[in-house]
This record gives C-alpha cells, sequence and structure tokens, in this order.
C-alpha cells in the first residue's frame, strides 16, 4: 500500500502512539495516583464487569501485579506504535488490552438503556484490527529498515517476531 493510503494508516500509527504515550504520562505522573489507588479502582468495577465481578476482584487482588503489567504494556505500546517496531506485534497488544478493558469496564463504559458514550475501547478495538490489516509500519517505521538488515536471515528469531503474519521475502 502506497501513496496516501499508505500515509494515512501510518499518521494513524503514529497517533495511536500518542494516544499511547498520553495514557503512560497519567500513569507515571505521581498526582494521579495511578499505582496507589489502582486496587480500589480495579475493585469498582466489579459490579460492572461483563461476566460477573470476578475478573475484577481478580484484579484488584493482585493490584500490584496488573498496575505494573498495564504500565508496561502501556509503555510497549507508545514506543511500538510512535517508532514503528513490531507494529504488528503491538496491534496484537493494544486489541486484547483494549478488549480487556472494555471486558471489566463494560457497565461503567455502557449505560443501559440511554448510554451515549462508549467510551474508547471500541474505537481502539477497531484501530488495532485495521493497522493489522492495512498492514502499518511499512513506512516512517523502524521495521521496514530492520527486515532489510534481518532478509538474509529469515529464520532468526528477531526476524519471525518482526514478520508476524508477513510472508518472509525471498533473498
Amino acid at each position: 500500500m502506497g501513496g496516501r493510503a499508505g500515509l494515512a494508516v501510518e499518521v494513524l500509527r503514529i497517533g495511536l502512539g500518542l494516544v499511547w504515550a498520553m495514557n503512560l504520562v497519567f500513569i507515571v505522573d505521581p498526582a494521579n495516583q495511578f499505582f496507589p489507588t489502582f486496587s480500589a479502582a480495579a475493585a469498582s468495577y466489579a459490579p460492572t464487569t461483563l461476566g460477573g465481578p470476578g475478573l475484577a476482584q481478580f484484579v484488584a487482588a493482585h493490584g500490584a501485579v496488573f498496575s505494573v503489567l498495564i504500565a508496561v504494556a502501556t509503555a510497549y505500546l507508545a514506543f511500538a506504535f510512535l517508532t514503528g517496531t513490531t507494529t504488528r506485534w503491538a496491534c496484537v497488544v493494544g486489541f486484547f488490552l483494549s478488549g480487556f478493558f472494555l471486558l471489566t469496564q463494560w457497565g461503567a463504559t455502557f449505560y443501559f438503556p440511554g448510554g451515549t458514550d462508549v467510551g474508547p475501547h471500541p474505537l481502539y478495538l477497531l484501530l488495532a484490527v485495521g493497522l493489522f490489516l492495512a498492514p502499518a509500519g511499512r513506512s516512517w517505521a523502524l521495521d521496514p529498515y530492520l527486515l532489510r538488515h534481518l532478509a538474509g536471515r529469515p529464520r532468526s528469531f528477531l526476524a519471525r517476531v518482526l514478520y508476524l503474519g508477513r510472508p518472509f521475502p525471498r533473498p
């Protein structure tokens, strides 16, 4: 995909990277108290979690682990989308992370009857799928540079990670 369509895909990728970077700023800013209040916030979603309170209660009970996992995943997504490194993996990780948030925050996001705000996660899910299928990371990205240098070694671990879902180029 080239031309304007390819440029639009890369602008969306970088824009999504900026959104994840802003989420990371929220997480690490001490004024927001993300880590100290994580367990209480996770527990507050228990009554609204799709499928029952079990998942939210489990996350709340292991708040130290899940808060760090979310912070690390957010940092990875910001870096990957902004630099175009492991873009296809970032799409998969972003899809599952947003799906997890949507699942746990379902009743707090969707008000029945009459809610008008669906929250950001359905959009994040669509962007992750769209960027994966487009595929993003073909220009204005580090992936093509890394893939060119790994083309002679398509069976290396890094090449297999970067090629997620793409055919190996013929040397």
